[in-house]
C-alpha cells in the first residue's frame, strides 16, 4: 500500500473536511486504508493535492450520469442524502467500475477549485497594500487563476459582520459574505480603484463558455457546500460579462513575460493564492528573487500565500524600498479571516 499517499488521505480528513463535508470526511478515512483505491488515486498529475482531485472525478461522473447507487450519498444529487458512514463499499463499486474514466481524469485534469470567497480576504488585502501608493490605475495579474473569477474582486459586494454594512461594488449582483475574527483592516471604505488590465495565468484555464468546464468548476466543490456552489454560478455569470485575458502557461517561470507587457503608467498587481503548495521550495524561492528583480524596474506589489506558510503575505515595492507584512490568518474558503498587520 502507498503510505505516502495514505498518509496524505489521513491529513486531509482532519483538519480539510470534518467539520464542513462528513461524506469527504468519512470517505477519506475509509480510503487511507484502501490499497485498490489508492493505486488509482496515486495515477493523478505529480505536485496535485490528491484528495481533492480523486473527489472531483467522482463527482464530476456521478453528476453527468446519476444511475449508480453512490448518488444516494451525494448531496449533489438528492435532497437527503444517507448516513456518509456507510458509503465506502458503494463509492469503491464506482471506483472500480469507472476506473479508466477516473484515471484519464486524474491524468489530465488539475485541481483549480475557483473560490470566489476568498475575494473576501483579497478585498481587504488589496485595499489596505494600495495605502503604500498614491492613486493610480492597477493592472491584475493572476497566477493559477482558474477560470479568472477572483481577479474580479473589486466587482463584487462584501459584508463582514450582521449590520448590513457593505463594502466593495455596491451595485454588484455576486454578494461574498465572511467575517472578522477580531478587528478589521484599514481601507475597507476607500474609492475603489480603476483598472486597466485583468490578466489571469494557468496551465490549463477554464473557459466558463464551455460546459464540460463548468461542471469540472462544480465537481471541485464538496458535495453538501450548496452556498459555494451558488456563489460560483453568480460569480460565473459576472465574469461572462466582462472580457478577461486570460492565458495559458507557467506564471511562476514566465512571470517577467507576462508584466513585461503592463505599461508603467499602471500598478503591477502580482497575486496567488492556494497555488504556490504546488511549486517546489527550490521554485518558490526562484520566484521571488524574480519579483524582486522585476521589482528594481517598476514599483508592484505582491500578494500571497503558501510561501512557505498559509498566512496571507504582501510584499510592497515601491521606489525601490521593499516592505514586508504578514496580513491575514485566513479560512481557506474565504469564510474567516483573522487581521494581523
Amino acid at each position: 500500500m502507498n503510505s505516502r499517499l495514505s498518509d496524505a488521505f489521513r491529513a486531509f480528513a482532519v483538519p480539510e473536511c470534518r467539520e464542513t463535508s462528513p461524506l469527504y470526511c468519512c470517505l477519506t478515512e475509509e480510503i487511507a486504508t484502501d490499497a485498490e483505491v489508492l493505486e488509482i488515486a496515486s495515477q493523478s498529475r505529480d505536485g496535485q493535492p490528491v484528495p481533492n482531485l480523486l473527489f472531483a472525478t467522482v463527482q464530476y461522473l456521478l453528476v453527468a450520469n446519476p444511475v449508480h447507487p453512490l448518488v444516494e450519498y451525494y448531496a449533489t444529487c438528492t435532497a437527503e442524502p444517507k448516513d456518509p458512514s456507510d458509503a465506502f463499499p458503494l463509492f469503491k463499486d464506482f471506483v472500480l467500475a469507472h476506473q479508466n474514466e477516473i484515471i484519464e481524469l486524474l491524468r489530465t485534469r488539475l485541481v483549480q477549485t475557483n473560490e470566489v470567497r476568498r475575494c473576501a480576504c483579497l478585498y481587504p488585502a488589496f485595499m489596505y497594500a494600495l495605502r503604500h501608493f498614491a492613486p493610480q490605475p492597477l493592472a491584475l495579474l493572476e497566477i493559477g487563476c482558474s477560470a479568472g473569477l477572483n481577479l474580479l474582486w473589486d466587482r463584487y459586494r462584501y459584508t463582514y459582520d450582521d449590520s448590513g454594512k457593505i463594502y466593495g461594488d455596491r451595485e454588484s449582483p455576486t454578494l461574498i459574505t465572511s467575517e472578522f475574527l477580531g478587528k478589521p483592516s484599514a481601507g475597507l471604505e476607500d474609492s475603489l480603484p480603476y483598472v486597466t488590465h485583468r490578466i489571469g495565468v494557468d496551465l490549463h484555464p477554464i473557459d466558463v463558455s464551455i460546459p464540460s468546464e463548468v461542471d469540472w468548476l462544480r465537481a471541485l466543490i464538496w458535495p453538501e457546500q450548496h452556498e459555494r456552489r451558488q456563489l460560483l454560478e453568480t460569480a460565473i455569470r459576472q465574469q461572462q460579462a466582462i472580457n478577461l485575458d486570460l492565458r495559458t502557461g507557467d506564471g511562476f517561470a514566465d512571470i517577467c513575460s507576462f508584466a513585461a507587457e503592463i505599461p508603467t503608467d499602471s500598478l503591477l498587481c502580482i497575486f496567488h493564492t492556494h497555488v504556490a503548495n504546488q511549486i517546489s521550495l527550490e521554485q518558490g524561492n526562484a520566484f521571488l528573487e524574480t519579483i524582486r528583480e522585476l521589482a528594481r524596474q517598476r514599483d508592484l506589489l505582491h500578494l500571497y500565500n503558501n510561501l512557505p506558510d498559509a498566512h496571507l503575505r504582501l510584499q510592497v515595492f515601491h521606489k525601490g524600498i521593499l516592505t514586508r507584512q504578514t496580513l491575514a490568518n485566513t479560512d481557506g474558503h474565504g469564510r474567516w479571516l483573522e487581521w494581523l498587520a
